[in-house]
């Protein structure tokens, strides 16, 4: 007998700085007549970070962007008259800008932003709390950096023409198309790119959207990394700006060099995959790697 899939939600911790210290914000589902954290389950082919951000400002009208990770909880759930597992990603998400009116619905009708102690006193359920003590762990944020593998390229042997014009396949096309909505979830608003077409191309869709330039460095392309390896040791300084989430493109041949320069110790990136790193205060790093969406 085949086990029950896992029902896969998403949600955060929302948070401000108010006049007497940090408060987070708490919803009521009168459903349960519990107070917790926004949430809700993905939708079919949904990318989690999306997923976030999306069930968040449905339940809270609230604008937010997704920083940190906060943990997994891991419950069970009533579903068709049986018990299936539960898994919800959550993360620290920020509020931007100020607050905005919320209409109370069916499925969450009353908000309520506490310091953290009154939150915690407040939650029903205490692995919600679990995730709110995690909140302080990773905030706050100095600045982020998005490592992107570019998407799916037509292979070497099926191209003619240079190799830095190689273009994606359409399934590349599609990925790049896809990061659209994840980049915009964590509010990347810098972008570098090595000055292939492949990973011009991966990027491009989201840079058109936000109406920003991406500034091209030859030196972490194939090309640029074989002629002058030490050239990658200056793009910690452009990839890491306080107060700024930047993107980076490249390619997997230099991404284990370009990921030592940056700080950042990982493994090899599969097509379109991506990695997401938090620098905190102190010089810590937290950070997860992701598939292509």
């Amino acid at each position: 007998m085949s086990s029950p899939a896992t029902v896969i939600a998403a949600g955060g911790v929302v948070w401000r700085d108010g006049r007497d210290g940090r408060e987070v914000l708490l919803v009521h589902r009168p459903r349960y007549d519990d107070w917790s954290l926004p949430k809700g389950k993905l939708t079919p082919h949904e990318h989690v970070l999306v997923a976030a951000r999306r069930e968040i400002e449905e339940e809270t009208g609230q604008q937010v962007l997704i920083g940190p990770p906060l943990g997994i909880q891991r419950y069970d759930v009533r579903k068709n008259g049986g018990t299936v597992p539960k898994m919800v990603h959550y993360w620290s998400a920020e509020l931007v800008g100020p607050e905005r009116e919320f209409v109370p619905n069916d499925e969450v009708d009353k908000l309520e932003w506490l310091p953290i102690e009154g939150a915690r006193r407040k939650l029903s359920y205490p692995r919600d709390v679990e995730i709110v003590d995690a909140l302080a762990r990773v905030t706050p944020v100095i600045s982020t950096l998005v490592l992107i593998r570019h998407a799916e390229a037509v292979k070497r042997k099926d191209w003619d023409g240079k190799d830095t014009n190689r273009p994606l396949t359409e399934v590349g096309h599609a990925t790049a198309e896809r990061l659209v909505e994840v980049l915009a979830a964590v509010g990347v608003n810098r972008i570098r790119s090595s000055d292939a077409e492949r990973c011009i191309s991966t990027i491009s869709p989201y840079a058109a959207g936000i109406g920003r330039q991406i500034h091209l460095h030859p030196e972490i392309s194939e090309r640029g990394y074989e002629s002058d390896p030490s050239a990658l040791e200056g793009m910690a300084g452009h990839s890491w700006k306080p107060g700024k989430i930047t993107v980076v493109c490249s390619h997997r041949p230099v991404l284990p060099a370009l990921s030592k320069a940056l700080g950042l110790k990982v493994g090899k990136f599969s097509p379109g995959a991506f990695l997401i790193a938090h620098q905190l205060e102190g010089g810590r790093l937290v950070y997860e790697r992701f598939r292509a969406p």
